[in-house]
């Protein structure tokens, strides 16, 4: 066996995945696609449907993942999610350079309701056995949060089985505003989880 579990690319982890779980047949949707830097800048293969809350490009479909209304019941077969990861109380959140970049939410509640009513729609959306690949990291707003077992909780929850976890570790993991004193320690990775959904 020579795919690994640990990796400091997406690419490579994706790529796993894909030979593995996928066939190589590649991804259907992608609902949260921004830019597409992980596809342009990493070679990511481009997945068939693009979608985003706020598109950034003429060729990506405007949708809320929450509501994808576009797509019916059981077609699609695989869906990569790189949902914001970033939440903070702070009324100008908005002014920091990584929230401008991703996004953020208000509250790690927030967050996580965003990502439940996601991954049910994802069920709805998905054909039987087909598979989410799910990025979330576990850091905010410089504090530790256990956002991936809350991930893997719900998802079981709804109807999915977890199938893999990858973790990809980050060279220069992103920089949160400094705080007075640390709490936790800095995370230097993030996770991408395989979710199958069952009857």
């Amino acid at each position: 066996m020579k795919l690994k579990s640990v990796s400091m690319s997406d690419k490579e982890i994706l790529d796993s995945f894909n030979t593995i779980y996928l066939k190589g047949k590649g991804f259907d949707l992608d609902p949260t696609y921004s830019v597409g830097n992980m596809y342009k800048k990493y070679g990511v293969p481009e997945p068939t449907f693009k979608s985003d809350l706020e598109p950034k490009h003429w060729y990506v479909e405007k949708a809320d993942c929450q509501n994808l209304r576009t797509f019916a019941n059981g077609c699609l077969k695989s869906i990569v999610f790189d949902p914001p990861f970033i939440f903070t109380p702070y009324a100008n959140g908005g002014e920091y350079k990584m929230c401008k970049r991703f996004s953020y939410f208000k509250s790690f509640d927030i967050m996580i309701s965003m990502y439940r009513n996601s991954l049910k729609e994802f069920r709805r959306i998905l054909k039987n056995k087909g598979y989410v690949i799910f990025k979330c990291q576990d850091m905010s707003n410089g504090h530790f949060y256990d956002t991936h077992c809350k991930v893997i909780e719900m998802a079981k929850e709804l109807g999915f089985r977890l199938m893999d976890i990858a973790i990809l570790h980050r060279k220069n993991p992103p920089f949160f505003r400094e705080v007075k004193k640390q709490t936790c320690l800095r995370k230097a990775h993030c996770y991408w989880i395989v979710l199958r959904k069952e009857n």
